[in-house]
């Protein structure tokens, strides 16, 4: 009897360190698999969405909001108003703001400004300008969006990350000012995203 309970007591043992042995292997693989490293694909946490410190006399409008619908969905609603057309003869401007270690933003960490702003706005957009054009029911997918009000019940943030940015990035805490000019460089249209870029498996607390 005392041999046979020696021999339980062994098997137990033997499956407790084979137990710890595969959770400290899982855990070290996972460490192998998913590195700390600074820069990489990305997933995009939206945190605040809100219009630039002025907006008086500009001819496009935005005014939308982020909406948190349910603990997993989070939407983009609101309208767009259009006083002048958005097409080729506007001028995109896109400075990018990163957040410093020691606090603050630092602007400039990437700017983006070029010619023909409705072409490159659905170029960077992808196939989430044709989601926004039917969301905000868009007369046309095509340049130029015409004048009008164009009002959407929701858009799902999760369809945010199907664009044509870069796929690799450094990760941190980040503010796009998004602007509109005209050709005589006055800036007719502006918005603000805040957001994080966070490694795929991580999840911002």
């Amino acid at each position: 009897m005392k041999y046979e309970r020696l021999i339980k007591i062994s098997d137990k043992l033997l499956i407790k360190i084979f137990v710890i042995f595969v959770f400290f292997s899982i855990s070290q693989s996972k460490n192998n698999f998913m590195p700390n490293l600074p820069v990489g694909e990305y997933r995009i946490v939206f945190q605040k969405l809100y219009p630039c410190d002025s907006t008086k006399n500009h001819s496009i409008l935005f005014n939308i909001y982020f909406n948190k619908k349910t603990l997993s969905i989070t939407e983009m609603k609101g309208n767009l108003t259009y006083l002048i057309p958005f097409d080729d003869t506007l001028i995109l401007d896109i400075n990018l703001s990163s957040w410093g270690s020691t606090g603050g933003w630092k602007p400039n960490s990437n700017v983006h400004i070029t010619k023909n702003a409705c072409s490159s706005v659905k170029n960077l957009l992808g196939a989430l300008w044709s989601t926004i054009a039917k969301a905000f029911n868009f007369s046309t997918e095509r340049c130029p969006i015409l004048l009008g009000t164009y009002v959407t019940s929701g858009i799902d943030l999760k369809k945010f990350e199907d664009h044509n940015f870069p796929k690799v990035y450094f990760y941190g805490k980040y503010k796009c000012v998004f602007k509109i000019r005209n050709a005589e460089n006055k800036v007719v249209g502006c918005v603000v995203f805040e957001f994080t870029l966070i490694r795929p498996w991580e999840t911002l607390i």
